[in-house]
Formats: structure tokens, sequence, C-alpha cells
């Protein structure tokens, strides 16, 4: 009973540390320097060409060009897991330029994207009435996440008492 004891622990725990695991793989992550922050990016591009990174956002835009597709992304603040954490700051937009199509439906405006890849530079195009310098992201490894409130994404409840849900 004690060893049973201790291997349901073991478990409990090796379950919640790899729920709590980045979605970028950790031989992508090690490419990335965690240094650059997107601020400084957004700043001057130029100077972090080259450079392999990982930021996250909500899509805002799908462009499809053929044989490229470019997501416009609002940055966003990213949690332990990389998860995009919605909140009213961003310190700007940046572009990510996709070899091949990217269904739209799929990959559409609003759902949270974290992407690691390579500054290639940046493009300037309009925005409003005016233009705005996007940093372009050449991505290695992305993840596309699952619509808040749906079914997909896991969710733990502990309580005691009646639960009532209506399905329309």
């Amino acid at each position: 009973m004690k060893n049973l004891k201790k291997l349901l622990s073991i478990a409990v725990i090796t379950a919640a540390l790899a729920g709590c695991a980045p979605v970028i793989s950790k031989d992508t992550l090690a490419t990335v320097d965690r240094g650059i922050k997107f601020e400084d990016v957004v700043k001057d591009p130029g100077a972090y060409t080259g450079k392999n990174v990982v930021f996250g956002g909500t899509i805002i835009n799908v462009e499809n060009t053929g044989d490229r597709t470019v997501l416009e992304v609002v940055q966003q603040g990213m949690n332990s897991q990389l998860n995009p954490v919605y909140t009213d700051e961003s310190a700007g937009r940046f572009l990510v330029d996709f070899p091949g199509f990217k269904d739209p439906a799929i990959y559409s405006a609003g759902k949270r994207l974290t992407v690691a890849g390579r500054v290639k530079g940046s493009l300037e195009k309009k925005l409003g009435k005016g233009t705005y310098r996007y940093p372009v992201i050449e991505p290695s490894e992305h993840y596309l996440w699952p619509r808040r409130g749906g079914y997909e994404e896991p969710s733990i409840g502990i309580g005691i008492g009646i639960g009532y849900t209506h399905i329309d």
C-alpha cells in the first residue's frame, strides 16, 4: 500500500509537470535567444535580423499569396507554457511568414499563436491611415492554441454539490 501511494504521487507530479511544459520543443527553444524582448525587436527589427526568437499573440489577419501565408499577430506576453496571455496591453504587431498555404478557416482571426523562428527583418504596410513597420518572423516551429471556452482545452473541476448545464 505504501508503494502504491508513492507510485500514485509520482504519477500525479509527472502529469502536473507535463501539463506545464512549453508547447515549443526543447530543441527549438535551445536555439532561441530568450533575452531578446519583443519591444526591442519592434523598435529596430534590422538589429535582430537572423536572431531566433519566440513570440506569442492573437491573430488578427490572414493573407494567402499563392505560395505563402502571412499572419498578422498582435503581440501579447506569454505564461510559462508560452501561451499568449489575454491582456489589454501589447508592445505591437508582427508578421509570421509561412511557406505554403495555411487555411484561414483554421488560422483565423481571434486565435492565439505561439511561434519560434528567425527574424527576417521588417515590412512596412498600411495600418489605418498610416503605415506600420512590422517585424517579420520566419517560423521554425509554431503552436496554434484552441479557442478558449471550447471543449478542446483540458479542465479539472473539484467541488461538492449539484451542477446544472443547459445546452441549446
